[in-house]
């Protein structure tokens, strides 16, 4: 059986944003997915455009909830989910169609994490990408270097991570930072005994 790849999209007042980014789910080339919308008590109408699109796709899932921030909708997709891998996406990104096709190709049936290339749009018309503002390599991709090197050398945007479900067992986003929570838990990834596998391709 295919496994399932749970999105897990926090939504905060980024309304106007989302639809560029569940299309972007939608035309995945991987079809065994469950995308979920974490509205994370939005003053836009977040709901409305959520509810469509779970009128569209029966895998498109609504949450709703107190504003709790970042980690808060993070760690709430993460309790719905019910994927074998975790992929997780911001309301104001998106995701190049083979993102989960490749990125399942590349593991393999082996439990690995998988780092992806990634790059930015100019501006709001999206018509131009900008290079990556680091460069990311599979040399960079261990438990010292991220301690050590985060800011300074790299970060890793959390887009770029394609994460076995097995490693939120014990994982969760820290709801009481204000700053640096990806870094912390990028650190508490590279500390489980799971190889990363880099993917050059900007996804």
């Amino acid at each position: 059986m295919k496994p399932i790849v749970s999105i897990i999209i926090p939504c905060y007042n980024q309304a106007n944003y989302l639809p560029f980014s569940l299309t972007s789910v939608l035309e995945q080339t991987y079809s065994n997915w469950e995308c979920i919308i974490v509205n994370d008590g939005a003053t836009d109408n977040t709901q409305q455009v959520a509810k469509e699109w779970c009128a569209k796709d029966t895998r498109f899932v609504y949450v709703e909830k107190q504003n709790g921030g970042l980690s808060s909708a993070r760690n709430t997709g993460i309790n719905r989910a019910k994927g074998d891998y975790i992929q997780f996406l911001d309301a104001d990104d998106i995701l190049v169609p083979t993102k989960l096709s490749d990125s399942l190709d590349l593991v393999q049936d082996n439990e690995a994490i998988v780092v992806s290339n990634f790059a930015s749009f100019e501006d709001e018309s999206g018509e131009k990408l900008l290079p990556p503002y680091c460069q990311l390599s599979q040399e960079l991709l261990n438990f010292k270097s991220i301690l050590n090197q985060w800011d300074v050398t790299f970060t890793i945007p959390i887009h770029c991570g394609f994460f076995p479900k097995s490693l939120f067992e014990t994982i969760r986003f820290n709801e009481t930072l204000k700053a640096k929570e990806d870094w912390l838990f990028w650190i508490q990834i590279a500390q489980k005994n799971i190889p990363f596998k880099y993917l050059n391709a900007t996804l």
